[in-house]
């Protein structure tokens, strides 16, 4: 998908921790369960009309779990990230991850995480 200007997109972790708990059906998501080609095509032109970091958020809140560990979260953050064709992902953590769960990360999304600033990680694709 184009990135449509962006160069950087901020996603905030925290607020994401708390919208995987209260996730309700969109009235979408159930037209799509009672008429798949229907609710594929109505996706597919909300998207092309969707910025990229509300596209990046409705994929995390369908491909991530709060029951998943934050580094598996992370990787695939950034495998959607680079789908969407975002250039630098900034991650805004509630708390400082440890050297070894970084390296977990840059080994499974082949990236090098920037961890200059506390709670943050920054991603370049």
């Amino acid at each position: 998908m184009e990135q449509q200007g962006k160069t950087c997109i901020e996603f905030d972790y925290t607020s994401f921790l708390g919208a995987t708990g209260s996730k309700k059906w969109t009235f979408l998501e159930a037209f799509a369960t009672i008429a798949p080609i229907f609710g594929m095509m109505w996706k597919q032109n909300i998207a092309e009309l969707s910025q990229p970091e509300d596209r990046l958020w409705d994929a995390a809140l369908k491909s991530m779990s709060s029951r998943q560990s934050d580094e598996s979260n992370l990787v695939m953050l950034a495998k959607l990230a680079k789908h969407e064709g975002i250039h630098e992902l900034r991650v805004v953590m509630p708390y400082s991850l440890d050297l070894k769960q970084i390296e977990y990360i840059e080994s499974r999304s082949k990236l090098k995480v920037d961890t200059t600033e506390q709670d943050v990680l920054n991603l370049k694709f």
